[in-house]
């Protein structure tokens, strides 16, 4: 009887999965996104022009379009949902040279429903200055610049920060 009792088990289990509801955001995060509200370490910033005109759309094929009135390059990347609530998107990064490489970056989902994705990042400020989370940021400018200076702006670019972009769906 023992011989027979552990693979049954075995077969019970296999047969009845969890009851726990998965989560499929791949579904209702594709659509067009105008992002409203930028959070950092808990605190709205003042959003500038550019980022008010921030515009994503999300494509049901894996692919994602960004638009900005600011920004005079198209910008495309890939996407997917993972672990059910983590969204991967492909991000332009700055790689000093004067341009641009695709970069794999995670996001938590916090809240995705018809009409609010609420996503967020930890990272350092000098990763979101390299990174284009949605909107250029300004890259650093060294010239001119004291040894002290430089080892200031390095010591303040190693900041840890948590980042929340929420976006509401267009019609």
């Amino acid at each position: 009887m023992n011989k027979l009792f552990i693979p049954l088990l075995i077969l019970v289990f296999a047969l009845f999965p969890s009851c726990e509801k998965e989560t499929d955001y791949s579904k209702t995060i594709t659509g067009f996104w105008a992002q409203e509200a930028i959070l950092e370490d808990g605190a709205e910033v003042t959003m500038t022009v550019c980022e008010q005109s921030t515009r994503l759309l999300i494509e049901q094929n894996g692919i994602y379009r960004l638009y900005s009135s600011c920004d005079t390059m198209e910008r495309a990347g890939t996407w997917i949902v993972t672990n059910e609530d983590m969204l991967d998107l492909s991000m332009d990064h700055w790689n000093g040279s004067n341009k641009y490489e695709p970069y794999p970056v995670r996001f938590t989902i916090l809240e995705l429903t018809g009409s609010v994705m609420e996503i967020r990042i930890k990272t350092f400020i000098g990763n979101r200055k390299e990174l284009v989370m949605f909107t250029p940021v300004d890259q650093d400018i060294l010239t001119g610049k004291t040894p002290e200076e430089i080892l200031e702006l390095d010591r303040y670019n190693k900041t840890l920060k948590t980042y929340i972009f929420r976006f509401v769906k267009q019609d």
